[in-house]
């Protein structure tokens, strides 16, 4: 198998070069330096401080003048890449262990294959943000954002993901789209990916908004008719409790923005059957 004519390493970064560069070393350390590498720069405040290509001659390193969010810098590289799967890598992300050939042999013998998460681990916080509830590969409803295999063709087939979500959520919203089309994301307990989840550039209260905000969304656009607003009130209340524990308001203020914004959206909605839900339902999340 050669895996340099099947995957593609795909990062996006912003204003955490020193987090790329340990992303960069470790891949170069799991011997995938000859994979094609594309990285964008979504307009951080300095270039790159190191030459990318002197560690990796193939890469494509686009540095934009305009921030347009990690969703629509993800769409692209996925329309720019000429491989069959899209490994996407946070640039706090990184190989730690396992067999990314044994994943991508597993991802070519589904025929009805998405996308195949990872277990994640969190070394600073020190638990799996994603474990494994098995040694071996079954399917899941989702991934995990920061470390995940595309199948690009169908990915790209669905659309990408949606962009009107700006932050958070965009892995559940396509997974559930891709359930309904027949098509599946599997977790692969052998490859091991660390997630450092660096403060650098993160802004709290934009996640929290758009977390909540979001899965207003979601609710809307997936849940069957009969449960949608039972669902709803569920999510609200989990959303009180949250403000309750961590006292910051943009939870509650994207519920109320996700609440406004399902007019602007309603031509989203691909609600599922009650059955299909409860498939759904039925499944792991992303580990």
């Amino acid at each position: 198998m050669n895996l340099t004519d099947l995957v593609s390493i795909g990062i996006t970064t912003k204003n955490r070069w020193s987090d790329l560069k340990i992303t960069l070393e470790k891949i170069r350390a799991a011997n995938w330096d000859d994979l094609p590498l594309f990285v964008i720069d979504d307009n951080s405040d300095s270039p790159c401080p190191f030459d990318v290509k002197e560690w990796f001659p193939q890469v494509k390193f686009t540095r934009f003048t305009d921030s347009q969010g990690l969703i629509m810098r993800r769409n692209q590289l996925a329309r720019e890449m000429k491989t069959k799967y899209y490994l996407s890598l946070d640039d706090d992300s990184y190989p730690v262990s396992g067999d990314l050939e044994a994943a991508v042999a597993f991802a070519q013998s589904h025929s009805n294959l998405f996308c195949v998460s990872f277990p994640i681990y969190n070394p600073i916080l020190g638990y799996y943000q994603n474990p494994s509830a098995s040694e071996t590969p079954y399917q899941v409803r989702f991934f995990v954002g920061c470390g995940h295999l595309l199948h690009i063709d169908n990915f790209l087939r669905l659309g990408g993901y949606e962009e009107e979500l700006i932050h958070q959520g965009e892995e559940m919203e396509i997974a559930a789209r891709a359930f309904q089309s027949g098509l599946y994301c599997y977790h692969f307990p052998g490859l091991e990916i660390h997630h450092t989840a660096s403060h650098e550039g993160r802004n709290w209260y934009r996640m929290d908004f758009y977390g909540s905000r979001n899965q207003v969304l979601w609710n809307d656009w997936y849940v069957p008719d009969e449960l949608n607003w039972i669902k709803q009130g569920r999510t609200l209340v989990s959303r009180v409790i949250q403000l309750l524990k961590v006292k910051r308001f943009g939870t509650i203020q994207g519920e109320l923005a996700g609440f406004r914004d399902i007019p602007k959206y309603k031509g989203n909605r691909k609600r599922m059957s009650r059955e299909l839900f409860q498939q759904w339902e039925g499944m792991p999340y992303g580990s």
